[in-house]
């Protein structure tokens, strides 16, 4: 079981700490507004929450932070308080610090102050939604970051019945296969070259953006 923190209560810190909690992991939930802090712990959604201001360093020092596992910083909003906590997290030392960022410019404000990861969830939200739908026979995606993903895809009708060597899709599309599921088979985890790919397998890809969708549009 690990330890970790999220700052800010909106839909995205709620988010993340309802996952990491149902996952067996203690989640500290901190917010600057009563009614947010209430809302997590009526519903119990996280082992501990308490209303503090993030900016205030000695508030942050008495909870401890430093020997958590990770924090989360998702105030998006509050520009202001943002810079702020994350200041003040670094400054603390926390083990491992990841930073919301609502828009480019928060973002570009965030890195350039060497915040060690800077998410922006809207955004790449939007981008996998547009992807699924320019693409129908992508069934799940996730960004690496902007150049690479990872993508499950039902197989193309060109792959079917042939193996991962013959297909050479590391050296065709600079993408690799990093699993396939057959239906009502074990899903096959670093399938060999000899596999076969079958109709109807779902293929978990990796590699390049521009791989992936070439591989996709000469399916």
């Amino acid at each position: 079981m690990k330890q970790f923190a999220v700052i800010g209560l909106g839909r995205f810190g709620v988010s993340v700490a309802a996952t990491l909690r149902s996952q067996g992991h203690e989640v500290l939930a901190i917010d600057n507004d009563e009614d947010n802090v209430q809302i997590v712990q009526t519903e119990n959604l996280v082992t501990q929450a308490v209303c503090l201001d993030s900016t205030n360093i000695h508030a942050l020092e008495e909870l401890g932070l430093q020997g958590f596992d990770g924090v989360v910083l998702a105030i998006g909003e509050d520009l202001q308080a943002s810079i702020l906590t994350a200041l003040n997290l670094m400054e603390m030392g926390v083990k491992r610090l990841i930073a919301k960022a609502s828009n480019a410019n928060h973002g570009k404000i965030l890195e350039r102050m060497n915040v060690p990861k800077v998410v922006y969830p809207e955004r790449d939200m939007g981008n996998r939604v547009a992807h699924m739908l320019m693409q129908s026979s992508i069934l799940e995606s996730f960004q690496l970051d902007p150049r690479f993903s990872v993508m499950e895809i039902m197989a193309p009708s060109a792959c079917i019945n042939k193996n991962l060597a013959e297909l050479n899709l590391r050296v065709k599309y600079s993408i690799s296969v990093v699993a396939i599921k057959h239906m009502g088979a074990e899903l096959a985890v670093i399938p060999g070259p000899d596999h076969v790919i079958q109709k109807n397998d779902l293929l978990v890809i990796i590699g390049s953006n521009e791989g992936i969708g070439k591989f996709i549009q000469n399916r």
